[in-house]
């Protein structure tokens, strides 16, 4: 099975190209930084906003991981997080349409719905796929415009597309910054985030997994780890910054009562029509508070 990735130079694509080469997948990466010499796989040099090279780059491939974006709004101005992340993934999609292309892996983010980077607190916790998304800047409307054109595509084409929303993604050689406190500045700059974080091979696994799942059409998933990134108990960090947010769906203390530091980002959804469960924590290599 022949996979394209775009974006394959970014945090993301670094880990999951090996990933799939591992699994067995020939690959062909398309990303604006070229390639150094000693790899094992093809790749091609575009950009997204050129439809015709996103064309040259999608022939022949069975399945698409589209991972190319500008992924924050201080790394672009409107216009460009417009004419990359929205133009360049309808780009992507009308290719793979034209292509007959079966399946197209979108990475969206957590930051479709809006209510994360402080820009609106949250309607309510835990976060889940349900929450009613109202994006706040270029970049999360970019993203939940990118998921309404996949679910688009999949109605008028018949392509299965999977949106991966992650939320703050890091590698195990960060984890040794995870013990500073809430008060910290560190922590006040996560609090906007509700203390989230994802491990990057656990979004690799994601990404696997969607290229497998069966029995899904168009579908949008959260990927976080099972708990937060904080020093402090869930329930302490939502009394003392969060204490106003409503529980409609469950109860708080039953919700916390197996998990203390469990994560306000609600995965069942992934974990039920995906079968994925983040293995990775970095209270596994740092003392437990």
């Amino acid at each position: 099975m022949r996979i394209l990735v775009t974006g394959n130079t970014g945090q993301i694509g670094v880990a999951l190209v090996p990933f799939l080469l591992e699994a067995g997948y020939q690959l062909r990466t398309f990303d604006r930084t070229a390639q150094g010499r000693g790899q094992t796989w093809e790749h091609i040099p575009g950009d997204l906003r050129d439809a015709v090279g996103v064309r040259r780059a999608v022939q022949g491939a069975d399945a698409v991981v589209h991972l190319a974006a500008i992924s924050h709004d201080r790394l672009g101005g409107p216009d460009e997080i417009h004419q990359v992340n929205v133009l360049g993934t309808l780009n992507v999609l009308q290719a793979c349409a034209e292509a007959g292309v079966e399946r197209v892996v979108f990475f969206s983010s957590v930051n479709s719905l809006g209510n994360f980077q402080g820009h609106r607190v949250t309607q309510y916790f835990p976060i889940d796929d349900a929450y009613p998304r109202h994006p706040m800047s270029p970049y999360q409307l970019s993203k939940h415009l990118g998921e309404e054109a996949c679910c688009s595509y999949t109605d008028r084409c018949g392509m299965v597309t999977i949106c991966l929303r992650p939320v703050a993604v890091v590698s195990p050689e960060s984890y040794a910054h995870f013990h500073r406190p809430a008060a910290s500045f560190w922590g006040r700059m996560v609090k906007a985030d509700y203390w989230s974080y994802v491990d990057v091979r656990d979004v690799c696994q994601a990404a696997l997994l969607s290229l497998k799942v069966r029995d899904v059409r168009h579908d949008a998933f959260l990927l976080a780890a099972e708990d937060t990134r904080a020093a402090e108990p869930t329930a302490q960090l939502i009394d003392e910054h969060y204490p106003n947010v409503p529980w409609p769906k469950v109860d708080r203390e039953t919700y916390l009562a197996a998990n203390p530091y469990r994560s306000l980002v609600d995965c069942s959804h992934a974990a039920d029509l995906l079968g994925w469960r983040p293995r990775y924590s970095w209270r596994q290599i740092s003392p437990n508070p």
